[in-house]
């Protein structure tokens, strides 16, 4: 049937039309606000048009240079009053608004914390001169401040692993006055505990009893003692205790707990040195952008090869298919918050107790690979239906006649199945790529504000922060137009190259 061009006008008006007004509104006018004030050094709270400004700035930086014309249209935004002796602005609506950000830039005025910056913002990004969190990085990591009291007890393999292993023979020598291995971890010796140590002082009768001793200066002397060991200065330490029995009148058994108590004193400072300066390791943080790269692989990685094995399983004459695929399908039905607050009990309450392990999300080197988990658990179940719908569209008797020809499993599903289900590989690649690239409520509902700690904040949540948080809207912006880019060109390249896999099968 051949149309009229009237005709083709008429389709075009009635529903192009409507879709490409409707496409700028909602698209491409956001859009480009968004680059626009990826330029700026925007706050997210400041406007461009000030709201109130003293008279004689406003004059000087706004009226003084701009035409009749603009300053009797903005006689009509700006009211002066008398009593403050500034200028005031109306609330501002569409054209209105428009008209007055115009006028305000060709006079030249920007607030100071909406100011255009041109690239400087991409360049802070790609240079590494925004926060440090933000790029992989090493770090050295401290696992005790011998500020601290003695861990009573220490994991066997990181304390030989990790701090013995970095001792001297001398070092190794004192640690085995402190610790015994007990079991899978090493136990601090209840001799060389903290408070038994400073009780054989406190202890004393003329401290606790008879009140010669004041309690200031015993405080002082077991300060001075740790301090001195914590320096390794035994001369310091002799006198120290020398002073203290020559200005108190202690009994001699009161004297040799003294000596006794001051020796242990000394060495647990020394340790504490020893363990704080030792026990010490090198990690590795992913930062915002290792996080994400490793959980948009694991997730798409992981969901997809999941998805795809469910759906062989169910693609079977399987009793009770029909209920799985629904058991199976139902985590994607789920809020993200309530899948992430039924992990968050799993995580803080069954596991401690089937495992004996007490830290899981609050572990950093477990964090990252909880949240994968999590999400590959709650989007498998999309991914699957698609892979069963691929694998029910393959037609029967090409996998009959591959069965005929003597083709076994593992031939039928490399030459034969897996070329056939091209079609839903590529979308189930792209929407997964896509979407664990753009993750956000899933990971800030498990790990929240503590995700930087923890090595488990993506871009979008990033950005979240940068704009919310930090006051960085323009920062923000432009991270969030790079990120937009970038799924841009994954998304368009893994398309290309599937495309072309779909020809070639």
């Amino acid at each position: 049937m051949v149309q009229t061009r009237s005709r083709r006008r008429l389709y075009f008006i009635a529903f192009v039309l409507p879709a490409l007004a409707l496409y700028g509104l909602f698209f491409a006018y956001p859009f480009g606000r968004g680059i626009a004030i990826s330029f700026t050094n925007w706050d997210g709270l400041t406007p461009r048009s000030p709201i109130s400004m003293e008279k004689a700035e406003f004059e000087a930086r706004i009226l003084s240079r701009v035409t009749e014309a603009d300053r009797a249209f903005l006689a009509g935004v700006y009211s002066y009053d008398e009593h403050d002796g500034a200028y005031h602005r109306l609330a501002l609506r569409g054209a209105t608004r428009n008209r007055v950000e115009a006028i305000l830039r060709r006079a030249g005025y920007e607030p100071e914390t909406y100011k255009r910056i041109g690239l400087k913002n991409y360049r802070d990004i790609l240079s590494g001169g925004v926060d440090a969190r933000f790029y992989p990085r090493r770090f050295t990591k401290k696992n005790y401040n011998e500020d601290a009291e003695l861990p009573r007890r220490i994991d066997r393999r990181e304390y030989e692993a990790v701090f013995l292993a970095k001792t001297t023979e001398e070092e190794r020598s004192l640690a085995e006055t402190f610790y015994r291995r007990d079991g899978e971890s090493y136990a601090l010796l209840p001799e060389r505990d903290q408070f038994e140590l400073e009780d054989r002082i406190w202890l004393l009768p003329e401290v606790e009893t008879e009140k010669t001793v004041d309690s200031g200066a015993v405080d002082r002397f077991i300060s001075a003692i740790k301090g001195a060991g914590l320096e390794k200065d035994h001369a310091t330490a002799k006198r120290i205790v020398s002073e203290f029995l020559t200005e108190h009148r202690l009994s001699e058994r009161s004297s040799f707990e003294v000596k006794a108590a001051a020796e242990g004193l000394f060495a647990l400072g020394e340790f504490k040195r020893i363990l704080a300066t030792r026990w010490v390791e090198s990690k590795l943080d992913l930062g915002v952008i290792g996080f994400t790269v490793f959980f948009a692989l694991t997730t798409v990685v992981g969901a997809n090869l999941l998805a795809f094995l469910i759906a062989l399983a169910l693609d079977t004459k399987i009793r009770s298919r029909n209920v799985l695929r629904s058991v199976f399908f139902l985590p994607n039905v789920l809020s993200m918050v309530v899948v992430a607050l039924i992990w968050s009990i799993v995580f803080s309450q069954l596991l401690p107790r089937i495992t004996g392990i007490e830290k899981w999300m609050g572990d950093p080197n477990k964090a990252p690979w909880l949240v994968s988990a999590v999400a590959v658990w709650q989007m498998a179940g999309y991914y699957m239906v698609i892979y069963l719908a691929g694998l029910q569209n393959i037609p029967a008797d090409v996998l009959e006649a591959a069965m005929i020809d003597g083709a076994g499993p593992w031939q039928r599903l490399r030459n034969v199945t897996l070329p056939l289900l091209v079609p839903a590989i590529t979308v189930c690649l792209f929407l997964s790529t896509a979407n664990a690239l753009k993750c956000f409520d899933l990971v800030y509902a498990l790990s929240g504000p503590s995700g930087y700690a923890l090595g488990t904040v993506p871009f979008v949540m990033d950005i979240f922060f940068d704009a919310f948080a930090k006051k960085l809207a323009g920062l923000a912006t432009a991270k969030a137009t790079l990120l937009f880019l970038v799924i841009l060109a994954i998304t368009g390249i893994q398309l290309v190259i599937m495309k072309r896999k779909e020809l070639d099968a």
